[in-house]
């Protein structure tokens, strides 16, 4: 059997590609003596950040044919024609012609729609467009649509990989997929990020003049990523005399602005530093030389900086509502409440809170690894199910004796 494997996402996309990522590492790890990959991505930049890691890829084009096809795809009697003529896409001959077997995307993506022949696995990270349908980053220009177009092609996949029980529970429930073709597969920390402390943050911190002891808050500029609430809480705790310093790192998507202008009227120059896009060795070392990830985050119900919280042995401020996924290893605040950040900003202060919610962390990050190490047995288990299954189209191998 020949899975291809599908990157689209690049670096700049923050925590989707290091989670896909992820994914390929653990494909080709299971692939050993099973079956083959074809890594194949259409972004040329990502080519460099998997050889890595070890990994090659075949870089391809999308054709505007594709893209028209997959919308018109949706009209009944754009079926029949497909049907009637056997039309297949620039994207599938290209799989065809590499002898793929099956079609792995590892991250969610519209490109299914291109599949006639191909049975394909799905990668599901959330479902927030249904859980918080105000924000305008899942409700403006067609996004929520957008999304309901991918996930209408679950209910289709041989297996669709979720990161929690809760959503499996979400999917299974709004989109009629079968509970045995989802699978939990737990998000694990950037693979580029080191597990162990090496020390020699202090460079990087002088770099961007910072001190240790910030809060860190690693996210893109997403509204839902909810930024705005910890420049409240700042606005807080200097009513109470106490001027803490928060890092925002990540990659503006389009709310930037409205944040940074919120800091400038409220006087907190000198408080927030916004450093942007940075690379994985300046992120390790702002994880050593915080104080504490704060993630007053919406959308879940997982997310991936509370993992690298854990791994680097930093305290976490959590949103409330996610704490399926943190349990007791995270502070818990409320996102719409200034106040309920602010005093657990102060909170993380007390030596014996810290300590407490390191161990816990640790100890958490352990179960999880734990079960995202069954649950890659299980992945193994259906991948060589499929491969059975495939040779009653293709007998394309002679069982062993």
């Amino acid at each position: 059997m020949k899975l291809a494997v599908v990157l689209e996402d690049t670096i700049s996309s923050g925590g989707g590609f290091n989670q896909a990522l992820n994914a390929i590492i653990q494909v080709e790890r299971l692939s050993k003596g099973h079956f083959t990959c074809l890594i194949l991505t259409n972004q040329a930049e990502n080519l460099p950040v998997l050889k890595q890691l070890g990994l090659s890829a075949v870089t391809f084009r999308t054709k505007f044919m594709d893209k028209v096809i997959s919308v018109l795809g949706q009209s009944e009697l754009t079926r029949r024609l497909l049907r009637r003529f056997k039309w297949i896409s620039h994207f599938e001959q290209l799989l065809l012609k590499n002898n793929c077997d099956l079609v792995y995307f590892v991250a969610p993506t519209e490109r299914v729609a291109c599949l006639q022949r191909l049975n394909y696995i799905l990668t599901a990270w959330d479902n927030c467009h249904r859980d918080f349908p105000e924000f305008p980053e899942v409700r403006a220009h067609g996004e929520f649509m957008r999304r309901e177009f991918i996930y209408q092609y679950l209910p289709q996949a041989y297996l669709t990989l979720v990161d929690s029980e809760e959503l499996a529970s979400r999917l299974h429930k709004r989109y009629g997929v079968d509970r045995s073709r989802l699978l939990v597969m737990p998000f694990a920390p950037n693979p580029m990020l080191k597990a162990e402390q090496n020390g020699n943050h202090k460079a990087i911190l002088d770099h961007y003049g910072l001190n240790p002891g910030f809060f860190l808050y690693p996210a893109q500029f997403w509204p839902h990523k909810n930024h705005i609430r910890i420049v409240q809480a700042l606005v807080l705790l200097k009513s109470r005399g106490e001027k803490p310093t928060v890092v925002f790192v990540g990659g503006d998507k389009g709310n930037k602005k409205t944040v940074a202008d919120a800091a400038i009227k409220a006087g907190l120059q000198g408080q927030v530093a916004d450093l942007g896009f940075v690379s994985t060795e300046h992120l390790q070392a702002l994880y050593e030389g915080c104080t504490a990830v704060v993630m007053p985050t919406y959308f879940g119900p997982t997310n991936i900086p509370p993992l690298e919280a854990w791994q680097a042995r930093q305290p976490l401020i959590y949103s409330n509502h996610l704490d399926q996924q943190c349990g007791d290893a995270a502070i818990l605040i409320d996102p719409d409440d200034a106040h309920s950040l602010a005093n657990a900003m102060l909170q993380i202060n007390n030596l014996d809170v810290r300590s407490d919610l390191v161990l816990r962390g640790d100890s958490l990050l352990k179960e999880i690894s734990k079960s995202r190490d069954q649950a890659e047995t299980k992945f193994a288990e259906l991948l060589m199910r499929f491969s059975q299954r495939l040779s009653t189209w293709t007998a394309w191998a002679t069982p062993s004796v």
